[in-house]
């Protein structure tokens, strides 16, 4: 079957999170999973991301890298990326081999988005063993999975400090191991190179992003108020950065979750969109499980959340409802507003077949 053809920029991608849909079983959501992602491929998106979650009774993604690799032998030309995997709830040299093996697989098809959140509760974070979150600790990490995916030997202590402004840092090359010394390696992973991106909600990912000199992703999903100040932030921190920045130094390249239902008119999408509203305040009201039927209500979602309904709606605002045309219109505006390089198109629906048509018609009407 033929493809699409592709844009420059920007372009359009899949992020999931595996949501169970009320009626449905865990093995359906993971099936309709690799429905979507086929849809995803032959209509065109870029990317299909894949976030991590954990003790989750609505997300199924905890798995995320196995995720990845049932997305990439289900598909044929569809890139897949993590949206992101935790780096704190796992070791830098795991991460590093699991998605080196996917990249050594299928090559040119893996990307990496990096977070420090902990994807769930604090209880379950604890039994992750889970590390330290700190942006310094974070940006670290970070470089130590760049060099296990690079090409030079792994240094012994790794220049953090340098990124994060210390007024003295270690001699890099007098750190590094000689040709014959014992280290570490990321087996398969090392020289696979696949592009790294750090995920953020707010300015401290940002500014390791910038400092790293990495690609951007924002959860403007959920964390919308916050998400403009993020890439301004992003984008400042990198151009003002000198020449010895210790990341993949290059231009900014920006990408941004936002909420979408499409639908053959504005009414169905906004039922539909039901759906995610009551997502969204289930979240919010810590009241968790699976995914809504769609209503005629407009208010059904607040019971969810009682009290904290203007939470949601702030958490909810950058959404994107109605016919394809209108929507495609109003993301290309947003993604001039903020100069988006990728945008992370986020879609909720009790429905899994309602879902796919959601991201189907959008991809019609922005390739047309």
């Amino acid at each position: 079957m033929s493809q699409p053809e592709r844009r420059a920029a920007p372009v359009l991608s899949v992020m999931d999170m595996v949501p169970v849909s009320a009626g449905r079983s865990r093995t359906d959501a993971l099936t309709d999973m690799i429905a979507l992602a086929r849809a995803a491929d032959v209509a065109g998106y870029e990317h299909f991301w894949l976030a991590e979650h954990h003790g989750s009774t609505t997300y199924l993604s905890s798995a995320t890298i196995v995720l990845m690799g049932q997305v990439l032998a289900a598909t044929e030309r569809l890139g897949v990326a993590s949206g992101g995997i935790m780096l704190p709830n796992h070791a830098p040299l795991v991460v590093a081999e699991q998605i080196g093996t996917l990249a050594t697989l299928y090559p040119g098809r893996v990307e990496l988005g990096l977070g420090r959140a902990p994807g769930t509760d604090r209880l379950t974070a604890a039994a992750l063993r889970r590390g330290a979150s700190d942006p310094g600790h974070f940006a670290e990490e970070i470089l130590e999975i760049l060099t296990y995916l690079g090409d030079e030997p792994v240094p012994e202590r790794l220049p953090g400090s340098l990124l994060l402004g210390a007024s003295s840092a270690p001699d890099v090359a007098a750190q590094m191991p000689g040709p014959d010394a014992p280290r570490v390696r990321a087996i398969p992973g090392e020289g696979t190179h696949p592009t790294v991106w750090v995920l953020g909600s707010s300015v401290n990912g940002a500014r390791v992003a910038g400092r790293l000199g990495l690609p951007f992703a924002v959860a403007s999903h959920f964390a919308p108020v916050q998400a403009e100040a993020a890439i301004a932030t992003y984008r400042s921190v990198l151009e003002s950065q000198a020449e010895g920045a210790q990341g993949v130094q290059g231009a900014p390249r920006v990408a941004a979750a936002v909420n979408v239902m499409v639908a053959p008119s504005e009414d169905e999408a906004r039922l539909l969109f039901s759906t995610a509203m009551a997502a969204a305040a289930r979240i919010v009201g810590n009241r968790p499980g699976p995914l809504d039927p769609p209503t005629s209500d407009p208010q059904a979602w607040c019971t969810h959340a009682p009290g904290r309904e203007n939470a949601v709606e702030a958490a909810m605002s950058l959404s994107f409802v109605g016919t394809a045309d209108d929507v495609a219109t109003r993301l290309r505006e947003q993604a001039a507003r903020w100069d988006l390089d990728e945008i992370l198109v986020v879609t909720y629906a009790h429905d899994p077949a309602l879902r796919r048509r959601s991201y189907e018609l959008l991809a019609e009407a922005w390739y047309a």
